[in-house]
């Protein structure tokens, strides 16, 4: 079966379309390629687009809040960074401009922080703590069976101990990993 090449773009509905795109360009660092009233295209590389808006139009008076990734529809959108070192750095831009994660989680395959656009999209934004077979390993563990989420970190308190100098080990795995699983942790 053929599986795609790369992952192409997202487009979100939206009536906070001036919000979105001014969050994607801080968030995402990201530049706008086309704008009008009614679309918008953003880019973070060198593909044409990875974000578009269509605008449409003002805010209902009966609008619901933000979703945060309940109900039906997408629950989030996950982007992988390479190593702890860019996803701090990540952290710390974005909380300088007042964005903060909603949910940050160490997963036990990987350490996410789930950020919500302004429609209340999430964003997961995580490094991978384990390499491929060591991950499905433990996805098929007595301790992901226990518990699928895993369980959730201070962010601030990560970045001080990152930065302090903490073995990586004890930084970035759950508190119920066993030793076995910790030992293909990619470096």
């Amino acid at each position: 079966m053929a599986v795609p090449s790369k992952f192409a773009h997202v487009v979100y509905n939206t009536h906070r379309y001036d919000e979105m795109i001014e969050w994607y360009q801080k968030v995402f660092e990201a530049r706008i390629q086309h704008r009008d009233d009614r679309l918008a295209f953003l880019t973070y590389d060198d593909e044409h687009h990875r974000f578009a808006f269509a605008n449409l139009g003002p805010m209902p008076d009966d609008a619901p809040e933000p979703r945060l990734g309940r109900g039906v529809g997408v629950n989030h959108v996950a982007y992988t960074w390479n190593d702890l070192a860019e996803l701090v750095d990540l952290y710390k831009r974005l909380k300088a401009d007042g964005i903060v994660p909603v949910r940050p989680i160490k997963h036990g395959l990987t350490l996410s922080m789930y950020y919500a656009d302004p429609d209340g999209n999430l964003m997961e934004f995580q490094i991978d703590v384990l390499e491929p077979e060591a991950a499905n390993e433990f996805m098929a563990g007595p301790e992901f069976d226990a518990n699928p989420i895993g369980e959730p970190f201070d962010p601030d308190e990560l970045v001080a101990r990152f930065e302090g100098g903490e073995p990586l080990d004890e930084v970035i795995f759950r508190s119920d990993q066993s030793p076995v699983s910790l030992a293909s942790a990619p470096s």
